[in-house]
């Protein structure tokens, strides 16, 4: 039989097999938030068009935390149907337990790319132990947002430190005060929600201070003090109260129709704020968020992002694997940072066309080389619970700071609350791992007694 008459035959089962085949359909969640979205849906389609299978997409709430708890609902009954799961970075730790790994269905080839290439705080993010449990869709960091022309007017430079940014802050918003009353010298969001956990992590980690350390909590100690009476003079200072009810956008409103001097915030921010149509576009300058003069001081900015995991229970992991390989290629990185979602890779931070559409990447990744990341790997399931105690206690401890002298004695007082609230949850935690290895002890011993009783033993 001829090559060419094999091929033939080959090509022949094949399409047989096609025809009595019926396609895969994978279910994958995704959020529905902007263009995020539609860039999603574009590329499922060429990967329909590709493979011959379809996808569905569930789309998730506006809202961290309404998705947050959708997942802990979904999963905790253990038979969701989705396939693959968007999942914030800080989730991953949480749920785990319910992903698989996916260097089950990567060559160590590909691998080795993702490793070598991905920011090291991304990396290790996407890792529990030595499982590989999500890949990257895109990642973020927070940033500071100054207006250059209003430095400029006042002959000022963007500062390096906090303490520098507070003296800047405070000097330009008396003098703007003059014409505009409301104007400040510094917004942030401080609403008690997961941006404030975010934004907590990121100042303590600038001052040289953490919220766990080797597995205990330490948001007591001297750095961490420091930072939040520093936070405290910052919102009476050059602030305004109403940040203790802002979020992102609530920030951005302020920002963007030109009543701050400085903002932290995402990278999303630039491109809406950089529109024609407002009143600040072409006036903005971004940096890293600052550090302190003390010592232990060091440029900061919390790691974010979204992640496609694939689902345990899965009934088409493979296919579902091979999605997710697709969605999170370098080259799908490349086209969404066009719209200013930045990659997980470095080598992207280098490529002329991405720096020439988004300019500020050059400073992101400053950032992210530096980034921080909030605490899910320690608390894991618990973290939802922490990061709770977290903003909650921070936001009202800012709240009754505002026209008392002894911020320093009110700080004390909320961090050692702070600290017995996530001391109490990591010593659950402990306990509940005890538990599981004595009760698999217990089981092992109970199957050896059972079988010797069968011999009679």
């Amino acid at each position: 039989m001829s090559r060419f008459f094999k091929q033939v035959v080959l090509f022949t089962l094949l399409c047989a097999l096609c025809n009595v085949v019926d396609c895969i359909t994978i279910r994958i969640t995704c959020r529905a938030k902007g263009v995020e979205l539609e860039l999603f849906r574009s590329v499922i389609k060429e990967w329909e068009d590709l493979t011959g299978n379809t996808v569905e997409i569930v789309t998730l709430p506006h809202s961290s935390n309404e998705c947050l708890a959708l997942y802990k609902q979904w999963l905790g009954a253990g038979t969701f149907d989705v396939d693959i799961l968007q999942m914030d970075i800080a989730w991953l730790g949480v749920f785990s337990e319910n992903l698989e790994d996916l260097k089950k269905y990567l060559t160590s080839y590909e691998v080795k790319n993702i490793s070598d290439d991905c920011f090291s705080a991304i990396l290790n993010s996407m890792y529990d132990n030595d499982r590989l449990v999500a890949l990257p869709a895109y990642t973020d960091c927070e940033v500071m947002y100054y207006r250059k022309d209003l430095l400029e007017k006042y002959n000022q430079t963007p500062p390096e430190t906090w303490q520098e940014l507070y003296e800047t802050a405070k000097l330009i918003q008396k003098k703007e005060r003059e014409s505009n009353k409301r104007f400040v010298g510094y917004v942030f969001q401080a609403k008690a929600f997961e941006m404030l956990t975010c934004n907590f992590t990121q100042l303590i980690d600038s001052f040289g201070g953490a919220i766990v350390v080797n597995g205990k909590a330490e948001v007591n100690s001297s750095q961490c003090k420091n930072a939040f009476v520093f936070l405290m003079r910052c919102l009476e200072d050059t602030s305004t109260k109403s940040v203790l009810n802002y979020s992102e956008e609530e920030a951005r409103g302020l920002f963007q129709v030109g009543n701050a001097l400085f903002m932290n915030s995402w990278p999303y921010a630039w491109s809406l704020m950089n529109d024609p149509s407002t009143s600040v576009s072409g006036k903005i300058g971004i940096m890293a968020i600052p550090k302190s003069d003390t010592v232990g001081g060091k440029p900061s900015g919390v790691l974010g992002g979204w992640f496609f995991a694939l689902n345990k229970y899965s009934k088409h992991a493979g296919f579902a694997a091979e999605l997710i390989k697709f969605l999170t290629d370098k080259k799908q990185h490349k086209i969404r940072a066009a719209y200013a979602y930045a990659p997980a890779y470095k080598s992207l931070y280098d490529d002329p066309e991405i720096l020439k559409k988004n300019p500020f990447f050059s400073t992101l990744k400053y950032s992210l080389e530096r980034a921080v990341v909030r605490p899910s790997a320690e608390f894991k399931k618990s973290y939802p619970r922490a990061s709770t105690e977290i903003f909650n206690l921070v936001n009202t401890g800012l709240t009754e700071s505002v026209g008392e002298k002894d911020k320093e004695k009110i700080a004390t007082r909320y961090l050692n609350r702070l600290n017995r609230k996530l001391t109490k949850i990591l010593n659950r935690q402990v306990r509940r791992k005890r538990h599981q290895r004595e009760s698999i002890f217990t089981r092992i011993a109970k199957s050896c007694r059972e079988f010797l009783n069968s011999w009679g033993v």
